[in-house]
């Protein structure tokens, strides 16, 4: 009786470990199967770039400029940082609400003008040059609306009723425009005599609104003939605000000057410099080249006055003034790797490739680096002081680095 109770226990039991040795086979193939297909390591291309050894500064932005007297409900006529001359009119001073229709009126009178003035100039074309220039700016225009370009449907539009008003002519359809042209430009002339309060350019340069321009003034004459020490308080002590009440300004010239106060070391880095690149960034993003006009060092109070100049005028640049600038000294191009990649293995500076499911120590040669980056040489051969090439798989994050070892 008691060897009949025994084996369904034994049973039990068996089955009981048979569960456990799958369970742990299981587990076994698990782990196996997330050894090799989630291998912890992350790869990046190698890829050429360009590096460049930079620092900030901060100081004023100055340049000649002169006022363009007008106060009111101004409308402008000209684009901030657009060149004008002696007598260009920049703006309108609106006196009522209609005014500011007139001149929307006004500007498409001209567009009218010029667009019929145009057509008529269709002696010599062949016919079906025409019709093909005709389909080619429909399709355009059709294009722009399905592709909801709207800021160049109007250039589009031009572009199709100057087309096909051509086309009018040459098929003899229209004898000319003149009559709706003469009709058009006595409509403009009448709008054009009631907004005669007119704010002109009184030099020539390049203009900005009031908004557009330095919230402060400063005195480029003053600026130049500053000592460190005295460039350092103007600074600390800030300039005059701007007058608020004007048309706005224009900048007699395309050069201008950056000042600044740095210390000594920092002044040590732009010797042997003739020209550098600044930006602003958030304002003036695109680096422009500037000369290093003057490096002045004041060692009793261990600071240095600093100089660039740049002749690159645009509507950003027509805004600055104390800035913090981004100095690019030098740029380096070549093939850029993260830092994090870089091992030292016997003392030597290198990195991991994968080569297939293999990894490779390649040794590198800095041309420079950053906190974030190496750039290396794009020459680079297996065998030689420098064996990374373009496009290689750089190992950037991994454990149990090896050369040679599977992946």
């Amino acid at each position: 009786m008691s060897n009949r109770q025994d084996r369904p226990l034994a049973k039990k039991l068996l089955h009981a470990l048979g569960l456990l040795a799958l369970a742990l086979f299981l587990l076994y193939v698990a782990v196996q199967f997330v050894l090799i297909f989630h291998r912890s390591y992350k790869t990046e291309t190698a890829i050429r770039y360009t590096l460049a050894e930079s620092l900030n500064l901060t100081g004023v932005v100055a340049f000649d400029a002169v006022d363009v007297p007008g106060s009111g409900n101004l409308g402008y006529l000209v684009q901030d940082g657009e060149r004008v001359t002696n007598g260009t009119v920049v703006a309108e001073c609106y006196t009522d609400d209609t005014q500011g229709l007139q001149r929307e009126r006004l500007d498409r009178l001209e567009r009218s003008i010029t667009l019929l003035t145009k057509s008529q100039n269709s002696a010599g074309s062949e016919l079906s040059v025409l019709t093909n220039q005709t389909k080619q700016a429909l399709y355009n225009l059709l294009d722009k609306l399905d592709t909801a370009q709207y800021t160049g449907i109007s250039d589009a539009q031009d572009s199709f009723l100057l087309a096909q008003n051509r086309l009018q002519i040459s098929t003899g359809q229209t004898a000319d425009f003149s009559q709706s042209i003469a009709a058009l430009q006595t409509e403009y002339d009448g709008i054009k005599a009631q907004l005669d309060t007119l704010q002109t350019a009184t030099t020539n340069g390049y203009f900005s609104r009031t908004e557009a321009s330095p919230a402060i003034r400063t005195d480029c004459r003053a600026l130049a003939d500053a000592d460190p020490a005295t460039l350092q308080k103007m600074l600390a002590d800030g300039f005059p605000a701007a007058d608020t009440n004007r048309a706005g300004q224009i900048a007699t010239g395309f050069s201008w000057k950056f000042y600044a106060v740095c210390d000594l070391d920092t002044a040590a880095r732009f010797d042997g410099l003739s020209t550098v690149k600044i930006s602003v960034p958030g304002k003036q993003n695109t680096p422009l080249s500037a000369t290093v006009e003057e490096v002045t060092e004041d060692k009793d109070n261990g600071i240095a006055k600093i100089v660039l100049q740049c002749q690159t005028i645009s509507a950003e640049v027509l805004g600055l003034g104390c800035e913090t600038v981004q100095v690019d000294l030098k740029t380096y191009e070549g093939i850029r790797i993260d830092k994090a990649a870089l091992h030292i293995v016997n003392g030597q500076r290198g990195v991991y490739v994968k080569y297939g499911n293999l990894q490779r120590f390649l040794k590198i040669t800095t041309l420079y680096e950053n906190d974030s980056y190496i750039l290396v040489p794009e020459d680079g051969k297996l065998g030689s002081a420098n064996e990374v090439r373009l496009y290689d798989e750089i190992i950037v994050q991994g454990t149990n680095l090896e050369d040679g070892k599977l992946l």
